[in-house]
């Protein structure tokens, strides 16, 4: 029977997840776990780059200082924002992950250019963020 692949990256990623979140504990720092998830897909996207999560700064009152909008502010899956064809695109890719797994996943959306890649990685954001949550890995 063959391992799911899906299942093997769920636990890499949980462990590259708590390896940043921990850092930027440390360093003082307040970041949203779909930003944490953000980061720990993008490595997968761009194998052997340590990939920077942004932060929120803390005042000297300790409120967060809300700069920009993080990926969380965003309503409804990515997909949905998508024309017919790319969001089929990425349908298609995504559906693939548990089988081949992410990485393969990604290097064949390399071969439909940069907006697919930008896509399949907010849309895998958005799916694995749903999936890591409803396994309390994050919250």
């Amino acid at each position: 029977m063959e391992t799911n692949v899906l299942e093997l990256e769920i636990a890499e990623l949980q462990k590259k997840i708590e390896e940043k979140k921990n850092q930027l504990e440390q360093q003082g720092g307040i970041v949203e776990e779909r930003d944490l998830v953000a980061s720990a897909v993008k490595e997968i996207f761009l194998p052997g780059q340590a990939v920077p999560v942004s932060t929120q700064p803390v005042t000297d009152t300790g409120a967060v200082a809300h700069t920009t909008p993080t990926t969380s502010d965003r309503s409804g899956s990515y997909l949905d924002h998508l024309d017919e064809q790319t969001a089929a695109t990425v349908s298609e890719l995504i559906q693939k992950v548990p089988t081949v797994g992410i990485a393969k996943v990604v290097t064949e959306a390399e071969l439909a250019g940069p907006y697919i890649i930008d896509a399949l990685h907010d849309a895998l954001v958005d799916k694995l963020y749903d999936e890591l949550k409803s396994r309390g890995i994050v919250s």
